[in-house]
């Protein structure tokens, strides 16, 4: 009886933590003055109207050029219920990525394999050395779809604010928005 106890506490200790992963990217975990020499930061929010337990979207970032198929640089979540959100009103976070200066785009990823993507509209943007990038919201107007299509919109006032509510260290006086833009799909 008490190695059955055992294990129903520990399967209970395992599904309590379910909702409660840190986002890798979260803007707290930034601890430099600055961007390394040759990067720059990129700033930006995803969400959607609900969490998403079975059909997940993440952005798969990627350099301009690279195949969808390529290894991603980062893989920002958009809707993952194991992320608690930074927003009181939708699921959805704020993140910062150190990236060496050039052109990228994000496309979408779901996190189900029986779903396999045909068409994957992809977001450019590019950063220079030394810039931190406001990239805009990426946000999904249906969370756990079979379509990944979001929209872009600027929060830059909402985000640059909980930035700062998270991580006074960064200096935002020199952001530069620069929003991403949809330009065809990723290959």
């Amino acid at each position: 009886m008490s190695k059955l106890m055992l294990i129903a506490s520990a399967l209970v200790l395992l599904l309590s933590g379910c909702g409660t992963m840190t986002n890798r990217y979260a803007p707290e975990k930034w601890t430099a003055a600055a961007p390394a020499e040759g990067t720059g930061l990129i700033l930006f929010s995803t969400g959607a109207p609900e969490r998403c337990t079975m059909a997940a979207t993440f952005l798969k970032l990627l350099p301009e050029g690279k195949p969808y198929h390529f290894a991603e640089t980062a893989l920002p979540s958009v809707d993952a219920y194991v992320l608690k959100s930074d927003f009181a009103d939708h699921q959805g976070n704020l993140h910062l990525i150190p990236v060496p200066a050039g052109q990228y785009y994000f496309a979408p990823w779901t996190a189900n394999p029986y779903l396999v993507p045909t068409k994957v509209p992809k977001a450019s943007f590019s950063v220079a050395a030394g810039e931190i990038v406001y990239l805009g919201e990426y946000f999904m107007p249906v969370a756990c779809s079979t379509t990944t299509l979001g929209r872009i919109s600027d929060q830059k006032q909402r985000d640059l604010a909980l930035l700062k509510s998270k991580n006074p260290n960064v200096d935002t006086t020199h952001v530069v928005t620069r929003l991403m833009v949809f330009n065809g799909e990723a290959m």
